[in-house]
């Protein structure tokens, strides 16, 4: 076919060409767009994740611990320079009798050896052996005796964790897409999903000392601020809702902060202790390299660089753990309970497990599946995606729904006061109070503690139970499970201190001490009238703010503080009196809320760690609770209270002893 050249024809010889044209640079635009689709989110991330030159030695150190060494491996090194690392050493698997003792002992030895090392090389800095030669080496050729006498104080201990981490990116599988498109929502970028890596190794069930739960390891208090977090439904836990909080607090974080290190670090060392550090430091870099804030320490200061560890070694894990599978998303639906639910009778009628319901629903607590409360009305249930369900979804009873929630009883023990006595004046049986509550054979209970009053549902449940069981087997039984969950003091052997004659003789008659059991006066000492008022008087105590009465009894801050003419920065403190109004919740609510409250902390507490046995300490000069607890022994006041009932923890002094409990951590024990 001939084409006609006239420029006006469309089938002309240059229209054809000028389309040809513009469809080839068309089509090398499309390919610059597409590589740049394909490269932008990696140039992007690097962009707002910058890995600083002074951060390269960091996150090397990191990128160890989560890859190359084990949990039954430690690595001990400097404390601020994570380029000097003296040894590695090998432990004993935590599973072992006896194995938590013997690794202190070689940790302590091993770090000793180095602390004497480091202080001869102070005396004098010319090596004298091989081993001296070596650490010297790790100095380079400028360290003087100054560097040598401040790295013997400087020395840490860090436990390996590629097992932890390979586990969790195994269990990450199940939620990163969803993470990712919450974050997406929010207009986060995508590496931010790799950071419950660093906080819990995405361990559902991660729980720290201090409170901190869920894989975003969400304190008390923050979760409040964006979650549901309560006796019976704690959102901290699941992670989807945990995932929609964090990146809320993230972008809050960033806003305030200006950039992601400064953000991410926040996270960990709180906004506003971040925004002072910018303040006097201007960025991050500087930050790092010099702040020298009061509770800017290791943590902290090391917080951005295991982010940037754990996002390399979680976007190429392949490269890190060859071979390794991650779990698939588990597709579900969702339903929205018409009313208070018991969470076997609903499994029943679903046809499914309540252990099924529980993976699933990850923010349920505890209490829920003991059925000493409902699953709450309103509550968004998910099920598994499956069509056979839909009819038992339909066909839901209302019969099944219950109009309230199941109510908190509890009893707070006199001196004086006898189990079966109690049993009796609530309308239950002694072997119900001992098996709600832990009791030993001889239902020995002390004053100062709070009894849990199984509900009549409870009682039948567990008559049920036990209908075929004899009262001599009845007691056996309730022994038998008294002692698989050891009392603090079975074990009072320790290796850096020993109880007096007079402690271990207190210990040994079984005082005091029952882990499972709420201790303190939670209950309101008066009530009256003041100017048509209705008032209460409490004492303060451990773990309690004022924002935590404010919510239970559904009124300010401020009105409490006005009622107590307490100044806007002034404080309460442990064992304080207050006075609070029951204007919005009676007096028997607030009690209630008020006791879940520290079942919750110690029930949580308890399920993740397990004490082993009890040590003492002598009170030093300018020691108070507070430090100790954070600083020294790594534990929450409750606990140390617990232990320690005729003690003023408020007004120590220098001499006095007190016990301290051991705990490991059951989770990674196992």
């Amino acid at each position: 076919m001939n084409l006609s050249k006239q420029s006006g024809d469309p089938l002309s010889y240059s229209y054809c060409l000028n389309m040809y044209y513009r469809f080839l640079s068309l089509l090398i635009v499309s390919c610059f767009i597409f590589i740049g689709t394909v490269f932008s989110n990696t140039i992007e991330q690097d962009v707002v994740f910058p890995e600083f030159p002074a951060l390269r030695h960091n996150i090397n150190f990191w990128k160890k611990v989560y890859s190359v060494y084990n949990s039954d491996q430690g690595i001990i090194h400097d404390t601020d320079n994570l380029r000097i690392v003296y040894d590695v050493i090998d432990l004993e698997p935590r599973n072992r009798k006896g194995a938590r003792r013997r690794n202190i002992r070689a940790i302590k030895k091993v770090k000793g050896h180095y602390a004497r090392l480091l202080k001869n090389l102070a005396k004098q800095p010319i090596p004298k052996n091989k081993d001296e030669k070596r650490v010297v080496a790790l100095f380079g050729d400028n360290a003087t005796s100054k560097v040598f006498s401040s790295a013997a104080n400087n020395i840490r201990f860090q436990r390996g964790q590629r097992n932890f981490f390979s586990d969790g990116l195994v269990r990450s599988g199940l939620y990163l897409p969803e993470i990712w498109n919450i974050f997406k929502k929010y207009g986060l970028p995508k590496d931010l999903i790799y950071l419950p890596h660093v906080e819990s190794s995405f361990n559902f069930q991660a729980y720290s000392k201090f409170g901190a739960a869920g894989i975003w390891q969400f304190t008390y208090r923050t979760g409040k601020q964006f979650m549901k977090v309560d006796y019976t439904v704690d959102q901290r836990r699941d992670p989807l809702y945990a995932s929609d909080a964090a990146a809320r607090l993230l972008k809050q974080n960033y806003r305030i902060l200006g950039s992601w290190p400064l953000a991410l670090t926040a996270y960990n060392h709180g906004a506003k202790a971040m925004s002072k550090a910018k303040k006097v430091k201007g960025n991050y870099e500087n930050i790092f390299n010099g702040y020298d804030g009061r509770r800017f320490k290791f943590a902290s200061r090391n917080f951005y660089s295991e982010f940037l560890a754990a996002r390399e070694i979680a976007k190429n894990y392949h490269d890190f753990f060859p071979g390794l599978v991650l779990k698939q998303p588990v597709k579900t639906k969702t339903i929205i309970l018409k009313g208070f639910a018991p969470v076997n009778e609903l499994a029943r009628h679903l046809k499914l497990t309540p252990a099924l319901i529980r993976s699933l629903n990850r923010s349920l607590r505890e209490p829920v599946f003991r059925n000493q409360k409902y699953i709450p009305k309103g509550f968004q249930l998910r099920l598994p995606d499956k069509n056979s369900l839909d009819p038992l979804i339909a066909s839901i009873p209302s019969s099944l729904y219950k109009a309230k929630q199941k109510r908190s009883r509890f009893y707070w023990v006199r001196k004086g006061d006898v189990a079966s006595v109690i049993a009796r004046r609530h309308n239950i049986t002694l072997r119900d109070l001992i098996w709600a509550n832990n009791l030993n054979h001889r239902a020995r209970i002390y004053a100062g503690q709070n009894l849990r009053i199984p509900s009549q549902e409870d009682s039948l449940r567990l008559a049920a139970k036990f209908k075929s069981t004899t009262a001599s087997e009845e007691q056996k039984t309730a022994k038998e499970q008294f002692r698989s969950r050891p009392l603090p003091g079975k074990s009072i052997k320790t290796s850096t201190a020993k109880l007096s004659r007079k402690s271990a003789a207190a210990d040994k008659e079984g005082s005091v001490v029952n882990p499972y059991i709420v201790t303190g006066n939670i209950l309101v000492k008066r009530e009256y009238t003041n100017k048509g008022r209705n008032l209460g008087v409490i004492q303060v105590e451990t773990g309690e703010t004022l924002g935590h009465f404010a919510e239970w009894l559904r009124v300010s801050v401020q009105y409490i503080r006005n009622l107590n003419r307490l100044s806007y920065r002034e404080n309460i403190h442990m064992d304080q009196t207050l006075i609070i109004p029951f204007t919005r919740v009676n007096k028997e609510r607030f009690e209630e809320e008020r006791y879940e409250f520290h079942q919750e902390f110690e029930e949580d507490f308890l399920k993740a760690y397990e004490i082993e046995g009890v040590w003492q300490y002598n009170i030093r000069r300018g020691d108070n609770i507070w430090t100790l607890c954070k600083a020294q022994f790594d534990l929450p006041v409750w606990l140390i209270k617990k232990y320690n009932l005729s003690v003023n923890l408020n007004k120590l002094i220098p001499g006095q002893k007190i016990l301290i409990p051991i705990v490991e951590d059951k989770t990674e024990a196992s």
